[in-house]
């Protein structure tokens, strides 16, 4: 089971490495081309992916919780697809993505609670995840509102880090610490 939770970590934190290259690469200058598109949907797969490591990374932790985690992930990426389905018309995409980041700052949000019972994840790393989570559903609530108060761009550091920590240190897990 270890060998399972420090494997789940790797793929996790490699699938978000790749979606964070992925997403500098492709989200600066979105347009609505095959290129564009087959880069968004391979960001979809790699959510799927990272919901269902997660999940088995912090399962010991709480089974429930990291369930439902996953289970907002998993939503989040299919709000994703509508949205990508919708690609050819960028304010639509861009509306309904939009949106669908306050369903992701809620998994940031129960995916903080979670890092923070997992014994075997530095806390600090739960709490910097909270504040992402805060970020992305302050920018949502504003967003519909009528705001574009941009709080993501300062908060999303938590997310880097727990990537890192996964990569490196997560795939080294003792459950038994």
């Amino acid at each position: 089971m270890e060998k399972q939770i420090q494997k789940s970590a790797f793929i996790a934190g490699l699938s978000l490495l790749l979606m964070t290259i992925l997403s500098i690469i492709i989200f600066p200058s979105l347009q609505a081309n095959s290129l564009h598109i087959t880069g968004i949907a391979i960001i979809i797969v790699l959510d799927v992916i990272v919901a269902i490591s997660l999940y088995i990374f912090l399962k010991p932790a709480n089974q429930k919780l990291s369930l439902w985690t996953a289970v907002f992930r998993l939503v989040y990426a299919l709000i994703f697809v509508v949205a990508l389905i919708k690609m050819p018309n960028l304010d639509a995409f861009n509306h309904i993505w939009e949106r669908g980041l306050l369903v992701f700052g809620f998994h940031l949000l129960l995916l903080g609670i979670l890092t923070i019972q997992a014994k075997y994840v530095p806390k600090w790393i739960g709490y910097l995840i909270l504040i992402a989570s805060a970020g992305y559903i302050i920018d949502s609530l504003g967003a519909f509102w009528g705001f574009s108060w941009q709080v993501g761009l300062f908060t999303f550091v938590g997310e880097l880090i727990f990537m890192i920590w996964l990569l490196f240190w997560g795939r080294k897990v003792q459950l038994s610490e």
